[in-house]
């Protein structure tokens, strides 16, 4: 991130840095409320992708605060994702995606779950999960 008095207030993608300005004060909620739409929008993106690869509708999606849980399936469907997972790799949050929308077929950690996730999920699932374990916590450092 590139904090500058001069530049716009807005966060914006330039170049691969993350470019904001304004005032100091208020910069941590401006930061993060954008974070969080750039979650949305991703989240959702990867989302559907998934869905229509396991055949299944799009569900509600909701952002997540949680401390100790990336994602979660409820009972009726909604997926509720960590915002905090726009700041990790790509391949890493849709790994998260796409397990979630394996729960929406089996509600459980079955072979069979498994062997969805393997079939929906393009990339490497154990390199996904090991960034997660080994950075994961990394995520929330600047937020608290």
């Amino acid at each position: 991130m590139a904090w500058a008095p001069h530049h716009p207030r807005k966060p914006r993608l330039a170049d691969d840095a993350l470019l904001i300005g304004g005032p100091e004060t208020g910069l941590e909620a401006r930061l993060r409320r954008w974070l969080e739409q750039e979650a949305l929008m991703l989240m959702g993106q990867d989302l559907g992708d998934y869905c229509q690869h396991a055949g299944v509708a799009v569900p509600a999606l909701r952002l997540s605060r949680a401390q100790r849980r990336w994602g979660s399936c409820a009972g009726d469907g909604t997926i509720r994702l960590n915002w905090r997972l726009v700041q990790a790799p790509a391949a890493v949050r849709r790994s998260v995606v796409a397990h979630e929308v394996a729960h929406l077929v089996h509600f459980d950690h079955s072979p069979a779950f498994h062997a969805l996730l393997d079939a929906i999920f393009e990339d490497d699932l154990d390199a996904a999960n090991g960034w997660l374990r080994r950075e994961g916590r990394s995520l929330y450092t600047a937020f608290g």
